[in-house]
């Protein structure tokens, strides 16, 4: 007989703990809900002290206005707060907190002392362990209120099993303090790691002295927002300002990129695409510039009650209010020169002083990011959320190795006008015809993080592979091939017994490049440098080195400290001498997401060979002879896997005779 099992209510410890499991992530949303807690209070100054990446001991001390003794008990109990009354208070937040449930979950997860005195008052205090309250005990302190969490998910071993290394977290929280610095220059920060100071930047009211302190010398470049003056008389009452970045100082991802909306930092991802387009042809493929950007909007034209962590936001008129940011953005390179790119990408373009006024398409991104009806692209429906977590995807080489050629002759599907004329080839090979077979495409089109991978390739002068050291011994069954020709400056042409191969030039030289870059040990020697290149880090690039100094010094980068600014005295000989500073900022922007690429030294060697095969590689549009066509086809039989390139993506596409020979009525 089926048992049919019995609801029951679950009791409140349980109840806290599935709630922490949604507040508290790590160690440093602890400091990003205490760092909330502590500006709603009004304070001034706050300091941090994290030990061993938050997970021993982290503490967030601050002068706001306290929480009275009477009070405190509740303070750590769920749903309790002073920043809402009724639900009708939802629609209008205020506070950048307001759920109440950040102090309970992390009394729930850890050992929890809370301690607070009012102006005027006696300083109490109160500790919660493992989600149990003992009594509220008097205590000396100086106005304000202080948070100390011990031993963060000891109750939890399986939940701290899938925490990062300490170093790892402790850059994630310098990341949130200096979200917070920035959307808050009133307000003084001071983050100790370890007994090592690690930021100080005291109260200013002048924003540029907050970005100096916070990103560095670079701040000195950033040109302040400017919205044309059309959008004086716009709908709406929402306005941009801050500062972004000359097309000249970019950075290799989007971690760059601030928004703050009424003074709350959220995902910047669903408006990178309304930036990129600001930025037009001024920005190169692959690149993203530096931006600390606020948005001021009433505050019942934003949801902020979307997510736990409060990262996410809705706006009633996105669309409008990233139209407003594109054309800002456009407006204020238009007044600016466009200097040449530090990969000579862009050459001394002037910027256009023309704004597009006409209709934006439709801002749908399948990664996440504005969220919008198709069929009503300014429906007061449109959202902005961050990218959501997906299911890992299989390689597109994978996709494309079990998928069959269709050579029945259908018509291959209509495609968009080519951005530029593609080029016709002039080969000293015989040049032979072939007829659209209706094959269609062996692998998804690249998505915007695979462009992303392939922002390397663009920053250098292509090597010839005749010039480079040639590799020994076949290890694939490919045979002997015969290039023909060249194919719109872009593919290869090659007999290879009973096959025509069709092979993208850049994808394969960039997997010969890597299996010979990987396997060179004399590429990873380090070479000394005559001077020391004196590096000029942000608070957040200098932390990541300081946490992977020992690690990157075993693959040949050497760092030391001189009068507390970095200077890289040593690199691996396979990094060219003029790319060493972008290739350490790209370098430490990975290592800021997630340090798992260079765990081990087989995994850090193989990381910087992917990231180095790129640059160098042939083009797409690039004219070869035939001695480096012949060279390329002799690589690929010995490398282990030539049918894909670093990133994923299918180097060749054959053709076999007999299918060709049935395709043309050959058989019968």
């Amino acid at each position: 007989m089926l048992t049919i099992p019995r609801i029951s209510q679950l009791d409140e410890l349980t109840i806290g703990h599935i709630a922490a499991g949604e507040v508290v992530e790590c160690p440093a949303q602890v400091v990003k809900e205490l760092l909330e807690n502590s500006l709603d209070a009004k304070a001034t100054k706050i300091d941090i002290d994290i030990q061993k990446g938050g997970f021993d001991r982290l503490e967030v001390r601050d002068n706001g206005h306290g929480i009275l003794s009477d009070d405190l008990a509740k303070a750590v109990d769920r749903h309790a707060t002073s920043k809402l009354h009724s639900h009708t208070d939802l629609a209008e937040i205020h506070t950048l907190g307001f759920r109440g449930e950040a102090l309970a979950s992390i009394g729930v997860v850890s050992e929890l002392s809370l301690s607070s005195r009012p102006e005027g008052e006696e300083g109490a205090r109160i500790t919660v362990i493992d989600g149990e309250k003992g009594p509220v005990e008097p205590c000396g302190m100086p106005q304000g209120t202080s948070a100390e969490v011990l031993r963060i998910f000891s109750n939890q071993p399986a939940r701290l099993a899938f925490q990062r290394r300490p170093a790892t977290e402790t850059t994630r929280i310098v990341d949130v303090v200096v979200q917070h610095a920035l959307a808050h220059p009133e307000c003084s920060f001071r983050l100790v790691a370890d007994e090592r100071q690690v930021l100080s930047c005291p109260a200013s009211e002048d924003f540029v002295e907050r970005m100096y302190d916070l990103i560095g010398a670079q701040s000195s470049r950033m040109l302040t927002l400017e919205s044309p003056p059309l959008d004086d008389d716009a709908p709406g009452e929402e306005r941009w300002s801050g500062w972004i970045s000359p097309p000249e100082v970019t950075r290799g991802k989007g971690n760059d990129i601030h928004i703050l909306i009424n003074g709350r930092p959220v995902a910047s991802q669903p408006f990178i695409a309304a930036i990129k387009r600001g930025y037009k042809t001024r920005l190169m493929v692959g690149r993203h510039p530096v931006a600390i950007l606020h948005l001021a909007l009433p505050v019942g034209e934003v949801d902020v009650n979307v997510h736990p962590t409060k990262r996410e936001v809705r706006l009633r008129h996105s669309w409008r209010v990233l139209e407003r940011l594109e054309r800002a953005i456009s407006h204020t390179l238009s007044t600016v020169a466009t200097e040449p790119d530090p990969g000579g990408e862009i050459a001394g373009l002037r910027s256009m002083s023309s704004i597009r006024e006409s209709a934006l398409s439709p801002l749908v991104d399948r990664e996440g990011g504005v969220e919008t009806s198709p069929s009503e692209p300014h429906s007061s429906k449109a959202r902005i959320t961050s990218v959501g977590k997906r299911q890992p995807k299989l390689p597109a080489w994978v996709t494309a190795a079990s998928t069959q050629l269709d050579l029945s002759g259908q018509l291959a599907d209509e495609v968009g006008e080519l951005e530029k004329p593609r080029p016709i080839s002039v080969s000293p090979a015989s040049q032979q015809s072939l007829t659209a077979g209706g094959i269609g495409a062996i692998a998804p089109p690249l998505s915007s993080q695979e462009r992303e991978l392939h922002r390397h390739s663009h920053s250098d002068v292509a090597t010839s592979p005749v010039d480079e050291p040639g590799l020994e011994g076949v290890v694939n069954d490919l045979p002997a091939m015969e290039p023909l020709a060249q194919f719109a400056d872009s593919y290869i042409l090659a007999q290879a017994e009973g096959e025509l191969l069709l092979i993208d030039q850049h994808a394969l030289h960039e997997r010969v490049r890597y299996e010979r870059l990987r396997h060179s040990e004399s590429a990873w020697q380090p070479q000394s440098r005559i001077t020391p290149l004196k590096l000029e880090l942000e608070v957040r690039q200098a932390e990541r080195l300081n946490a992977h100094r020992e690690r990157l010094g075993e693959v040949g980068f050497r760092f030391e400290s001189i009068d507390h600014e970095w200077h890289c005295i040593a690199a691996p000989s396979l990094v060219p001498e003029g790319r060493v500073r972008q290739f350490i900022d790209d370098l430490l922007q990975d290592l800021g997401e997630d340090s798992a690429p260079l765990e081990t030294l087989e995994r850090r060697q193989d990381y910087i060979a992917f990231m180095q095969s790129c640059r160098g590689a042939v083009k797409a549009n690039q004219k070869l002879n035939l001695a480096e066509m012949r060279r390329l086809l002799e690589d690929m039989r010995r490398i282990p896997n030539p049918w894909a390139c670093v990133h994923g993506r299918p180097t060749a596409l054959r053709f076999p005779i007999n299918q060709l020979d049935q395709h043309f009525g050959r058989h019968g």
